[in-house]
């Protein structure tokens, strides 16, 4: 559905002739300048929107360089490039959705309303109606995934992939709350495995196999070979979801019912709707209202194991 006129014009070439102008009439140029993975899996929902309305539109969306695996297989992206190698004379119209979401979420800030990628298809002029992400993983990419986990798992327990830290560290559970969160996942008969950039010491000191420092396309493999998930906000919260995989999500300082708008997982969060916290989420991306615990956000320290463990059972019961 489209909502209103909102054409972002960039270096519109001058004195186009007229087999010039055939050429690029129906060229769109979706721009995104910044990460991170959770973003782009996020800009994936926009897309089955633009070719509802624009059937006869050339979508081409154009990210940075690491991005790129994550756009692979999109059946509503006719092409994707990196942003740096874009040539903006190509095209009539841009829009450039690299910064609309926070602007959106600072100004109405306490509180949120509307997912990610309805903000960004907003900024374009669109309603979402379908919110799917396409996610088509190649054989090679789940293979590798199967076959690295396999290789992990020795006892053949059902699996599931544990994420207790982000990019962004105010989301990060504690040493605690992962050490009885991991061994509570165990005692339900769970092997426990985890991918991360970069190994995370709380799990080393666990003994939870962690798969790390891959690329982007064999990351996707090893999450989708997991039979659960229980993840913090970050990109392997929105992958799992993205492939509908059994989910919990842990959420702080941003609004868990707003970012899980539209998947189907178990949120753990201390949420001012539940009538038990007044606190947020506040969005306060690098203040606390509140005092702070060794700098950790109030929201992060009243998440229990428990909570967690109880989202859990909920998912596998499900």
């Amino acid at each position: 559905m489209l909502i209103k006129r909102s054409l972002k014009k960039h270096n519109v070439p001058q004195n186009l002739s007229l087999s010039e102008f055939r050429e690029m009439r129906n060229k769109i140029l979706v721009l995104r300048q910044n990460g991170g993975v959770g973003d782009i899996l996020m800009q994936r929902m926009m897309f089955e929107d633009f070719k509802l309305i624009f059937p006869e539109g050339h979508i081409t969306y154009a990210c940075p360089e690491k991005y790129m695996h994550l756009t692979e297989n999109h059946p509503f992206i006719d092409e994707a490039i990196s942003c740096d190698k874009v040539k903006l004379d190509n095209y009539i119209v841009c829009y450039n959705i690299s910064n609309p979401c926070n602007r959106h979420e600072m100004r109405i800030a306490p509180f949120s309303d509307k997912h990610r990628s309805d903000i960004w298809a907003n900024h374009c002029g669109v309603i979402l109606t379908k919110h799917d992400m396409h996610l088509n993983l190649t054989e090679e990419m789940k293979q590798f995934g199967h076959d690295t986990v396999d290789r992990l798992n020795v006892k053949k327990q059902p699996t599931v992939l544990f994420c207790p830290v982000s990019a962004m560290l105010g989301k990060n559970l504690s040493g605690g709350q992962i050490t009885e969160t991991v061994h509570g996942l165990r005692d339900m008969g769970l092997f426990v495995y985890s991918s991360h950039v970069r190994p995370t010491d709380e799990l080393i000191k666990l003994n939870v196999p962690i798969v790390a420092d891959i690329s982007l396309r064999k990351w996707m493999g090893v999450v989708n070979a997991a039979d659960y998930v229980v993840s913090v906000d970050t990109a392997a919260f929105h992958l799992s979801a993205g492939l509908k995989k059994p989910l919990v999500g842990i959420f702080t300082f941003i609004d868990g019912k707003v970012y899980g708008k539209y998947y189907d997982f178990i949120l753990v969060q201390k949420h001012r709707d539940n009538g038990d916290w007044d606190c947020g989420p506040c969005y306060a991306w690098t203040q606390c209202p509140k005092d702070t615990h060794n700098k950790r956000k109030p929201c992060v320290i009243k998440i229990t194991p428990q909570m967690i463990l109880d989202g859990a059972a909920e998912m596998i019961t499900n």
